[in-house]
Parts: structure tokens; C-alpha cells; sequence
């Protein structure tokens, strides 16, 4: 009753308010909405429904206090459609005790016939039981003022209001407000959704200003679930997080989803070390698939989004680490976080289910902003300027005390130069030769990172314009995105185009439509591993001595060729790498639905949708002319287009059952269809005329074309039931049938369920003071998927020719598997959440368990076979864990607070069985060749194995005759999964200056580092000091058993291992990142003045500026080289780079 009481109080000022106007949600008793208006009351019925109902059928705004009608029934009231709402509710009146005033058009209020004018600032009960109404009353006292929150900035739309009277008004954009008042006795109450109630005596002021506080209470939150259903969070029998959208656009990422590091409990993203434009590999609650795929579904606005990643770096299995291409960035990454209203992070196949196949890993739901239907047009502008460089500035685990050279001998001759190792002789300050033929001093190189990489800058800029007119709001926004990386030559362009409407075409028919564009260039994109090109590589690996400007300047031979610097001709010169190859994509992608809505009734409804993500790619990679490792160069140009076009049409219920019962339910179907085409050109060593880079020049005999057309349909039938009692009992169902045109007719179609319960016991039950709200959550769900087309069954290609005629050839190098059928993924999942001491601390736990069974497999067969590998249902893996979200306001003062939230996720994760009697699956190899990555039954996913030392019976290291440690068994370290993610954010606010604070980490994981392999092969790690002068004796035993005496020099000692021993490069993966800091200072409305300005805020942004701890040396303990299913494998990535500038926010 007090809070419709103070929700009448509220819609009293702004009835009376001259600059807005009122609107449908004065009065939101969506209790009674579903009754329907009698046309003649033949029964008694209760006023107050009759009254409710008049409002909807006219759709008027009717101000009362429903303790005014409390038990007022009335009876043969003739409802006539053919008169106004006047004289409809005028009649209704006729025979009780109140009346009808018309405030303004389509705007009334009901009072009692008896108002004494004596009523006039009379202290009103807590209920607001007499609203005292006096037009003769004339106001002697002008008052103005501002209305601010507690950072001083001004709040519009609070309702200011003369205590006991509707005389009221609301503050202007500015939080400013005027209002005459009888006399200085006058209380001004000062009211706003989100803020606690102010009231104010007048006194002898003209001028009373009001600083409001903000309502712990808070109102039930409100998610966007599944088919983009707003649901309150209470009713969900699953977990879900939400991310709002400015915290994606003041320290950002040119990849969204690593701006989500650290911010939802049970979201474990890697991303590649790649630069700004690379992907990144998001897994929600582990991995449910042993070789397929594991990364949830992207979903924006609606519509499914493709977010695979077109480089060659995808491609985990089966590549054996090596000249693995570049990552050419993913789906999400093209996305604009200046458009997104929020992200929902759907956990697992219960909260996707209605998703089906394609979201059995989850699915992350990118909500876009729309229109305001705001007076004019609005206008928003935001300007972002990140610099970003390296976090090391020199690599702080390598020695600096012996140079370039080998056997302890720095070089005296060209020959000498020609190598990558700093096994020289001690730096001493004399001269030495070098491989220009320029002697120079003996020294340390300290600055060749500093000297070769830049200080990249990334400027963003965007202007959204909002607006609507009678029946449409719309929101228009631009975007650019102009960045230079931190390895030279290396450029990203984007422009994202966004146009969201939303209308009304009559009383039943509403719409909604979305459109985006996005242009995206790439230019030198940097590769990795020891790829030719990977300047990344070579900067690892330059001796000590050899100072990076000495390469800048002689990258040429006398012929025009590549002056290759070193003994090997694929390590090349990182100027030449970066100045003379060429690697180019462009992408265009167009992202648009259209989404009707008839309404039928006001509990049912009809919505179709049909949605499409279309991209145009193209790419063009160029190796010169000259280059040391193929002279007459090499050219690939390629062009992929993707479509994916989805048709969807769905009936939804939603009804209340009498008084305390509820249905919502939704029935519908989905026709989900994909086109990939690809034509690529390619030549090795192929151009005929030097340094002419076009296709007319190639060889035509070296020359190979490829062509590809793929399809795939999915067909799909779901519904979904949510039965609610007294709204603190929620029960949900969904079921899902799913068609797949990639697997035979039979054995295609997949049926799962799902069931959901929710029960909020603070609403069932009286609580302890200390607990304001406590709900316990459970849900079940089971999810399918299928396979990549075309693994049915033999296809075939044309390539060469025999005697004049194409050769046909078996196309593939995989078992064709017609009995396929799809995996199942089963989910149960707990939870409970609680809001406790005044909300001042909130709590969020679930625990889930996940079983993939008939996963789809891809097991390495004997290629005598004529294939590689072959699929088979026989996967199961399981993961288990908990997910924990801490909330706590510690400090709530008036003119400081101190926000604070923690989340930790614990996956425990194992693959239970594999093909046949199967217990182990390669997956990967690295590129020296000493470390593997398996899928072993009885273990986490993705284990690092590899040789270890050859050991005695009693652990002990065996060397052999030359002082050299032998490679022994291949030993498993760990898996190359964190299961542990923590983060940890703190947010502190004073007078309108906030600062937020993100810490973030992984544990428990491990990683194999080629990097540091490569320091120990090359004399460039610290550790690799010992012994440089006089040699090594290993600890441990000869093979005869007898103690180690031998003494190796060092460089045989420690380049031994590289390629034979794995033991020595893995390392705990766990770090602590100092991951965000955000400064923000939002500039009070009061010193914007007559400025055309409703907002501003500015603020000095960082990001990755800290490792807190690590426990691998070199290198980025995140660091990885693809984003597919081989995790724990490191090789000669982009170093870490920390980034820091200003953001600018402007509204109009």
C-alpha cells in the first residue's frame, strides 16, 4: 500500500509538470491488466477493476488512491464504447462518493466530492489517504533550485512536490526545477526512482537545492534471457551475469570479449598474443567437447553472429604447432562497445536451451542500445585515445653478460656473425665484427625492444543520435576506430554504422528493427610462432650484442634480395619482415533483423523474426620478391563470403491465473540456414617478373586455385512454460527439437528438455532483519550438436591432368563416418542468492555438473590407411565445479562510498573416455618438438606432456658420456587449463570522482613456454649463465649408475634440451594482473551553465598495466598462439603490452 501511495505521490508531479508529458506509465498495476472490461455490469464487480480497466481500453492516464476505492463495488454500470473516457467514468462515479477532475487531455484524477479547503498542508497519513485539491489557493512563494545525486551531477525527471497538495513539478535535464508554494511552511518532497525520499521545509528561502541518496532497496532486477526475453531475475532457475555497456567503453579493448576479463564468475577467456586484432577463445564452465567446438554462441540483437576465426592459427590439431599463419580476429571482435546496452552471459545448456545445438556451451546475448523518445533529437559523443606499449621494456629474465658468437668466442669474421647465438665471449667493450661488415663495440643491446617496437595509439571516436517521432523512436550511431600497433606496419581500420528503430503501428502492431555495417581493414597482421614473417620470433631470439638498428640499415644485398643476417634464412630480419611483406584483409559485414509483433489479446501474442550475418573477406598475402627462404616470392589472395540467414516464428502466452498464479509460455519454430563460398589463388616461389605483385604474373604452372561452396541447415521446434505462484515460486520447462542436415537421415534429430525452479523465500516467508532477500535456484537441461558438413561420405576434387583430362581424386584426408549422431550434453546446476544487512552485501553461489556423452571425436588412425584421422561418437567428459559472486557496499556515506564485488569460478574438469580402449589423443605438438598436447582419460582437459629426464630408479637425472642429460619417458605435467579464475574490482566515489580498481587471475593451470626454450637453446636466458667460463657438471648419475662427473660446456649443456626435453619450459600458468583502472570525473550539471550539454565526464583510463606475480619467466603467462582446443602451448607471441589514456563522454 506505501508504495503505491508514494508511486501516486510521484505521478501527481508529473501530471502537473509543464515541460514533459505524461505518459502510459503513470500507473503500472500489472496485477489487474489481464481482466477484461464488461460491457454491462449485470454482477457486482469491484470499482476499483472496472477503473483499470478503462484506463487500458482508453489509454489514459487516471491518477487515484486506491484506498479511495478499497471495497467499492458497483453494479449495472452500461459501458458504452461510443462515449469518451469523460463520461464513461462519469457514470461509473454517479453512485458513489467520488468524482471525476480532468487535469488535462486524456488525463484525470478521481477525488473524493468532499475536499475541505482546510485540508490544504495538512500532514497527510502514512497511506496518503486525502490528497488535498484547492484551485483557488494562490502561490505568493517563487522557489527554484537544483537536484543533484551524490557526485553533484544534476538528476532530471525527480518529482518535487508540495507536501499534502498536487501542486508539483520535476527537475529539467539539468536536475533544475521552479515551483510556486503558498507560504514558508510549505514541505517540498523530492522523489525519483533508484533515490531515497527527500522532504524539505521551505522556510525563508527562494532557493533550495537538494542533494538525493541512493535507495538501497532495490527494485526487482530485470535480465535479458534467452530469444531476448526481458525477465526478472528472481524468476530464473539457472545463473546468468549481465555486464552493463559502460563498462566496456572507458578502459576498452579493441576485442569486447577480453573486456569482459575478470567481471563474471566461471568465464575463462584466453586471449591470443596476436595484438589489438587478434581473437580470443571464451569457455563458460569448461570444456564440453573433446576435439569439437567449446566456445559459446554470440548473439546480437537476436540474430547468431559467426565468431570463428578465419587464420590458419585456429587450427589446433593435426598442424603440429608449426608456421602457423596469423589470427585474422574473430566475430565478437568487430562488434562496437559504444552500440552495446549490455552483454548477458547465459551459463550453460539450462539458461541457452531454447538456443538448442548451437548454444550447448552457452550463449552470450549483446543487447544494443535503441531510441529514447526524449524532446529533439539526442545527441552523444565519445572520444577515446589509448596509447599502448610494451609492459617490459626489456626482457628482464635474459642475460646481458656474453654476447653474440659460439663456443664462448665472440666473432671476428662476417662468416662468424652468421648466427642466432649469444654464446660469444664475455661483453667487454672491444670491438667486434658484425654481419654488415662494421666492427663495433662488444656491448649490450638493452634497448632493441624499446628501438624496434612502437608506442601504438588506438583514437576511437563515435556520435549516436536518438529520437522519435509519434510512433518510432530510433538511434543512428557512427563509429571509428583508427589503430597502429606496437609491431611496426601494423594498422587496423574499423567503422561500425548502427541503426536501431523500434515502433508502433497501431494499438496491436509493434516492430522492431536492427541494422549494422561494418568495414574492417587489416594491414600486416602479426603472425606467429616461428612463422616466415614473425618479426615477434626474431626479436626473441637476436643476440645480446647485436643491436636491432644495425638490421634497420642493411636489410638488402647487393642484388636487391633479402641480406639474410643469420644461419638460418626463415629467421628473418624483423625490418625486412614488417617493411616488405604484405598481409591484408578486409571484411565487410552486415548484421541486420526485423522483428514484428501482433498483439492478439493482452495475454497473447504473435513475433516472427528473421535475421542475417553476411560478411565479405577477402585477403591477399604477398612474400617478396628476394626473399632469403623462396626468391622469386610467394602470393595467396582469397575471398570468402558467409551468409547465415535465420527464420523464426513464435506464439507467446502470457496470462495471470486469479489472484496468485501466472503463466508464461511461448511456442515456436526456427529454420537456421549457412552458405560459405571460397575461392583462394596461391603460388609458391612464383613471380616471374621481380617486385611486379600481381596474379597476371604468377607461373601458371606453379599455380593452385581452390573453390568450395558449404551448406549446412539446422530446422528446430521449441517451447517453453513458466508457471509462477504469489511471484515467489517459479517453474519453468523448454523443450527443443533440433535437425541437422550434416548428419544421415535417422539418426539427425536430437530432443532435449529442460526444468528450472526458482523459489524466493524472502517473499514466502518473514526473514531476519538481516536478510532482505534470499532465493534458492535449480535446473536440469540436456543440449545436442552435430558435426562440420560433408563428414558423411567421399567427396571428391579435380586437380592436374592426364593426357588432357582433369584428375579426380579423393578430396580430404579424414574417414568419411555415415552412423554419426549427435553428442548430448546433460547440466544440472544449484544455486542460492541472498541480499543481506540493508543490501549492503550480496551473494550469488551455484555448483553445476556437465556430461558431454557421444561426443564426437577425431582419432588419429595409421596413414597407410591413405587417411589421417577418422570421427567417432565415442567422447564422454565431464566437468564439475562452483561459481561465487561477493557484492558489498563498505563504505555509504553521504559524500563518499566504497563499492566492492569479488567472483572466483572452480572448474574441475575430466575426460572420462575416448575411441575404443583409446586412453590418450594427441591434439598437438609444439615446434621444438619435445612438448604434446593430450586428451587422457582419468585427466583435466587439455594435459601438457612431453619428455622429461632420463631417470634411475631413484629419480635421479642420467647423463651420458659427454656430460649431456638424456631424454627419458614422456611425462604429464598439467593441464593448459586455468581451473581456478578470480577477480576482484573496487569502486570508490567522492564528490563526483569515482576511481574502480580490477585485479584479476588464473590458478592451478600450466604451460609449456617455446620462448623460454628457445633462451636456453640460443645462450639467451639468465639461467644459462652457470658454467659459461669452465663447463657444467649435472647433478645426477651416469648410466652405469655411477655419479655424474662429466663436465659439458655450456653451450652443448643447455641447447641439448631444446628439442629433446620438455621438463625444463613448464611452468604454473597462475598470475595476478593489475588488469583496469578507470579515474572519472562526471562534471556537475551546475558548472555546465548554459552550455548545450545534459552530461560530461572524462576520465584517465589503463589497462594490463601490472603483473602482480607470475611464475613463468620471459613471457605473458596468458600468452597463447591460437584460440582452438590446444591450450598450454606457448611460441614467440607479440609481447604483453599495457595501455593508458583519457576518455571523453559528451551528451546533448
Amino acid at each position: 500500500m506505501k508504495q503505491r501511495s508514494l508511486l501516486s505521490l510521484v505521478c501527481c508531479g508529473l501530471m502537473l509538470a509543464a515541460a514533459p508529458p505524461l505518459n502510459a506509465q503513470v500507473l503500472a498495476l500489472n496485477a489487474h491488466k489481464n481482466r477484461m472490461l464488461p460491457e454491462q455490469t449485470t454482477n457486482q464487480v469491484k470499482l476499483l477493476d472496472v477503473f483499470l480497466q478503462l484506463k487500458k481500453y482508453y489509454n489514459a492516464d487516471i491518477l487515484f488512491e486506491e484506498s479511495q476505492m478499497s471495497g467499492i463495488t458497483v453494479q449495472d454500470f452500461v459501458f458504452d464504447k461510443n462515449l469518451s473516457a469523460e463520461k464513461n467514468m462519469e457514470a461509473l462515479l454517479k453512485s458513489t462518493n467520488l468524482t471525476l477532475k480532468k487535469v488535462r487531455k486524456n488525463a484525470y484524477m478521481i477525488l473524493p466530492k468532499r475536499i475541505e479547503t482546510s485540508a490544504i498542508g495538512s500532514r497527510p497519513s502514512a497511506d496518503l489517504q486525502v490528497l488535498a485539491y484547492n484551485r483557488a489557493v494562490v502561490a505568493d512563494i517563487r522557489i527554484s533550485g537544483t537536484v543533484t545525486d551524490a557526485n553533484g551531477e544534476g538528476l532530471p525527471g525527480v518529482n518535487v512536490l508540495v507536501k499534502g497538495t498536487i501542486n508539483g513539478t520535476n527537475t529539467d535535464v539539468n536536475g533544475k526545477y521552479v515551483l510556486d508554494v503558498p507560504s514558508a511552511e510549505s514541505v517540498l518532497v523530492f522523489t525519483s526512482i533508484g533515490f531515497q525520499k527527500q522532504e524539505v521545509t521551505v522556510g525563508q528561502r527562494s532557493v533550495v537545492d537538494v542533494k538525493m541518496a541512493v535507495e538501497t532497496q532495490t527494485l526487482d532486477e530485470v535480465v535479458v534471457t534467452a530469444l531476448g526475453i526481458k525477465k526478472e531475475k528472481k524468476a530464473l532457475g539457472y545463473a546468468i551475469s549481465e555486464v552493463k555497456g559502460e563498462e566496456l567503453t572507458q578502459a576498452r579493448s579493441t576485442n569486447i570479449a577480453n573486456s569482459l576479463v575478470g567481471k563474471v564468475a566461471g568465464l575463462n577467456i584466453s586471449s591470443t598474443a596476436t595484438g589489438p586484432s587478434g581473437s580470443s577463445r571464451i569457455v563458460i564452465r569448461g570444456n564440453g567437447s573433446i576435439s569439437g567446438n567449446n566456445q559459446p554462441l554470440i548473439i546480437v540483437d537476436g540474430i547468431p553472429i559467426n565468431n570463428d576465426n578465419l587464420g590458419s592459427v585456429a587450427i589446433g590439431a593435426n598442424r603440429e604447432g608449426s608456421w602457423t599463419g596469423s589470427d585474422r580476429g574473430d566475430g565478437i571482435s568487430s562488434l562496437n562497445p559504444d552500440e552495446i546496452e549490455s552483454i548477458s552471459v547465459l551459463k550453460g545448456a539450462t539458461a541457452a536451451a531454447l538456443y538448442g545445438s548451437r548454444a550447448s556451451n552457452g550463449a552470450i546475448l549483446v543487447t544494443t542500445k535503441g531510441g529514447k523518445a526524449d524532446k529533439g533529437i539526442g545527441v552523444e559523443v565519445n572520444s577515446n585515445f589509448l596509447a599502448e606499449d610494451l609492459l617490459f621494456k626489456s626482457y628482464k629474465d635474459y642475460q646481458y653478460e656474453y654476447g653474440l658468437g659460439s663456443n664462448g668466442v665472440k666473432p671476428t669474421t662476417v662468416a662468424e656473425t652468421a648466427t642466432r647465438n649469444s654464446w660469444g665471449g664475455r661483453l667487454d667493450g672491444s670491438n667486434a665484427m658484425n654481419y654488415d661488415g662494421v666492427e663495433r663495440p662488444y656491448v649490450a643491446a638493452k634497448d632493441n625492444l624499446r628501438k624496434f617496437y612502437n608506442v601504438g595509439t588506438t583514437f576511437t571516436n563515435s556520435v549516436a543520435l536518438t529520437g522519435a517521432t509519434e510512433k518510432v523512436t530510433y538511434r543512428l550511431s557512427m563509429n571509428d576506430l583508427n589503430n597502429k600497433g606496437v609491431l611496426p606496419n601494423n594498422t587496423l581500420r574499423r567503422n561500425n554504422f548502427a541503426l536501431n528503430t523500434n515502433g508502433n503501428l497501431g494499438k496491436r502492431l509493434s516492430f522492431v528493427a536492427n541494422a549494422k555495417y561494418i568495414i574492417e581493414k587489416n594491414h600486416n597482421r602479426p603472425r606467429v610462432n616461428d612463422s616466415p614473417g614473425n618479426a615477434n620470433f626474431t626479436m626473441y631470439v637476436l643476440p645480446t650484442s647485436l643491436d636491432v638498428d644495425v638490421l634497420k640499415n642493411a636489410q638488402f644485398d647487393a642484388n636487391g634480395n633479402e641480406k639474410v643476417w643469420s644461419d638460418n634464412q626463415y629467421t628473418q630480419n624483423p625490418y625486412f619482415a614488417t617493411e616488405q611483406f604484405r598481409q591484408d584483409d578486409n571484411k565487410k559485414r552486415v548484421i541486420a533483423s526485423f522483428e514484428p509483433k501482433y498483439t492478439i489479446t493482452d495475454w497473447l501474442y504473435l513475433k516472427g523474426r528473421i535475421g542475417f550475418d553476411n560478411f565479405n573477406y577477402r585477403y591477399k598475402s604477398i612474400e617478396p620478391y628476394g626473399t632469403g627462404y623462396v626468391l622469386r616470392g610467394s602470393y595467396t589472395s582469397s575471398l570468402r563470403e558467409f551468409t547465415e540467414t535465420n527464420k523464426e516464428l513464435l506464439v507467446g502466452i502470457n496470462r495471470k491465473i486469479g489472484e496468485k498464479f501466472a503463466f508464461n509460455g511461448l511456442f515456436g519454430g526456427n529454420m537456421m540456414k549457412q552458405v560459405t563460398n571460397l575461392n583462394e589463388v596461391s603460388a609458391n616461389n612464383s613471380f616471374n617478373i621481380p617486385f611486379f605483385y600481381d596474379v597476371s604474373n604468377i607461373d601458371p604452372a606453379a599455380r593452385t586455385v581452390t573453390e568450395a561452396y558449404i551448406e549446412k541447415r539446422i530446422n528446430s521446434v521449441y517451447g517453453s512454460a513458466e508457471f509462477s505462484y504469489n511471484n515467489y515460486l517459479f517453474v519453468t520447462a523448454t523443450a527443443r527439437n533440433d535437425w541437422f542436415s550434416t548428419l544421415a537421415k535417422g539418426k539427425n534429430s536430437i530432443f532435449y528438455p529442460s526444468f528450472g525452479l526458482s523459489f524466493v523465500a524472502s517473499e514466502a516467508f518473514k526473514m531476519p532483519s538481516a536478510i532482505n532477500y534470499l532465493k534458492l535456484r535449480g535446473s536440469w537441461a540436456q543440449a545436442g550438436g552435430d558435426t562440420d558438413p560433408y563428414n558423411l561420405s567421399l567427396y571428391y576434387s579435380l586437380s592436374g591432368a592426364h593426357l588432357g583430362s582433369a584428375l579426380a581424386q579423393i578430396n580430404g584426408t579424414r574417414v568419411p563416418n555415415s552412423g554419426l549422431q549427435p553428442l548430448t550434453s546433460t547440466v544440472s546446476e544449484l544455486g542460492l542468492e541472498a541480499k543481506l544487512f540493508n543490501n549492503l552485501l550480496n551473494v550469488d553461489f551455484a555448483v553445476y555438473d556437465r556430461k558431454t556423452t557421444d561426443d564426437i571425436v577425431s582419432a588419429t588412425i595409421s596413414e597407410t590407411s591413405g587417411y589421417t584421422s577418422a570421427l567417432f561418437n565415442v567422447g564422454a567428459i565431464r566437468n564439475r565445479g562452483i561459481e561465487l559472486l561477493l557484492g558489498a557496499t563498505i563504505v555509504n556515506g553521504k559524500k563518499f562510498t566504497w563499492d566492492a564485488s569479488f567472483n572466483m569460478g572452480y572448474n574441475d574438469s575430466e575426460v572420462l573416455s575416448l575411441y575404443g580402449d583409446l586412453q590418450t589423443l594427441r591434439v598437438d605438438q609444439s615446434r621444438p618438438g619435445s612438448a604434446f598436447i593430450h586428451q587422457d582419460v582419468g585427466k583435466p582437459y587439455s594435459q601438457i606432456k612431453g619428455y622429461d629426464f632420463k631417470r634411475d630408479a631413484n629419480g635421479n637425472i642420467v647423463y651420458n658420456s659427454q656430460g649431456l642429460a638424456m631424454a627419458g619417458d614422456i611425462k604429464t605435467f598439467g593441464s593448459g587449463v586455468s581451473p581456478y579464475t578470480l577477480g576482484l574490482n573496487n569502486t570508490f566515489n567522492y564528490k563526483g570522482i569515482s576511481l574502480s580498481v580490477l585485479v584479476d587471475g588464473k590458478f592451478g593451470g600450466y604451460i609449456y613456454s617455446g620462448t623460454n626454450a628457445l633462451a636456453y637453446r640460443f645462450g639467451l636466458h639468465e639461467a644459462t649463465l652457470v658454467g659459461r667460463e669452465g663447463g657444467v657438471t649435472g647433478e645426477g648419475v651416469t648410466e652405469n649408475g655411477e655419479r655424474n662427473t662429466a663436465k659439458a660446456p655450456a653451450q652443448a649443456y643447455y641447447s641439448n634440451w631444446y628439442s629433446a626435453i620438455a621438463t625444463p619450459f613448464v611452468y604454473k600458468s597462475d598470475f595476478i594482473k593489475l588488469r583496469q583502472i578507470i579515474l572519472q570525473y562526471s562534471i556537475p550539471s551546475r558548472y555546465l551553465g548554459r552550455l548545450p550539454f545534459k552530461g560530461a565526464s572524462v576520465s584517465i583510463v589503463g589497462r594490463n598495466l601490472a603483473v602482480l606475480m607470475k611464475k613463468v619467466p620471459v613471457i605473458d603467462p596468458e600468452a597463447t598462439y591460437n584460440n582452438g582446443n590446444a591450450q598450454g602451448v606457448e611460441f614467440a607471441g607479440t609481447p604483453p603490452t599495457r595501455s593508458y589514456g583519457v576518455n571523453l563522454n559528451l551528451k546533448f
